[in-house]
């Protein structure tokens, strides 16, 4: 079984850092979202320079959520029976159409969750509407579990996506981030979220089950550009999906 996945387009470069918006007054040290998301784009950074592929395009959906300055959930996921508390981050991804006047087309959502700060482990799935599982995830320090055996839930609703965001600059260039927020516009809400999700275990990743209850959890919409790739960005992976077991 195999999954298309969303294509993080680019690869780090030097020079150009994104601007940020909200007026220089602000001082993005303050935030605790842009703190974080500062320490994770440093490990993505890191990742992609040892050439751990997984690990450097997974970090770039919670870091893009932070440096829109979002204030990631606290959720409690049951990891092989266990409960947890992750951090947690909705995004929904919308491609715009090409030609003399752009509309909003497909979409995507992406949730993501993570351990601890360092992002150690890190459980994300694409979703397309109304569940449609496009892709799945299960990072355990720079290692993707390949052997996913199936989800039996899967869920995510947005509402409210109307409060403007905060651009941070990227103090890293990340390309794959910079995809998400250059020329990119942005919104806040709340999305509804659930999944069950089950992997064969490994050595390298220990953990065979994820169910993260409804709950819900901090999001953003994020409109692309028709010139960043917009809905051709969002086409690919709906080649090949998954179906849920029922």
């Amino acid at each position: 079984m195999r999954i298309r996945r969303l294509a993080v387009l680019g690869v780090i470069v030097g020079g150009a850092v994104i601007a940020g918006c909200g007026g220089s007054s602000f001082n993005p040290r303050s935030s605790a979202s842009y703190r974080l998301g500062v320490h994770l784009d440093t490990l993505a950074v890191q990742a992609a320079n040892a050439g751990l592929f997984d690990r450097y395009r997974l970090l770039s959906y919670p870091i893009a959520a932070l440096m829109e300055n979002l204030a990631p959930s606290s959720v409690t996921m049951s990891v092989d029976g266990s409960s947890k508390t992750y951090k947690a981050a909705v995004l929904e991804l919308v491609g715009m159409t090409t030609g003399s006047t752009p509309t909003p087309s497909d979409s995507l959502f992406v949730i993501v969750t993570w351990a601890d700060s360092n992002a150690d482990e890190l459980v994300y799935t694409q979703v397309a509407l109304p569940d449609t599982l496009e892709d799945v995830a299960d990072l355990t320090d720079t290692v993707a579990n390949p052997l996913f055996d199936s989800a039996t839930v899967l869920s995510v609703a947005l509402s409210g996506a109307t409060k403007p965001c905060r651009t941070f600059s990227l103090p890293l260039p990340n390309a794959a981030v910079s995809d998400f927020l250059t020329g990119t516009k942005c919104t806040a809400g709340t999305a509804t979220a659930a999944f069950s999700f089950f992997f064969t275990p490994g050595a390298a990743n220990p953990h065979g089950s994820f169910v993260l209850a409804s709950q819900q959890i901090a999001a953003i919409r994020l409109v692309l550009p028709a010139d960043n790739g917009g809905q051709e960005r969002l086409r690919g992976p709906r080649a090949r999906r998954f179906r849920l077991v029922r």
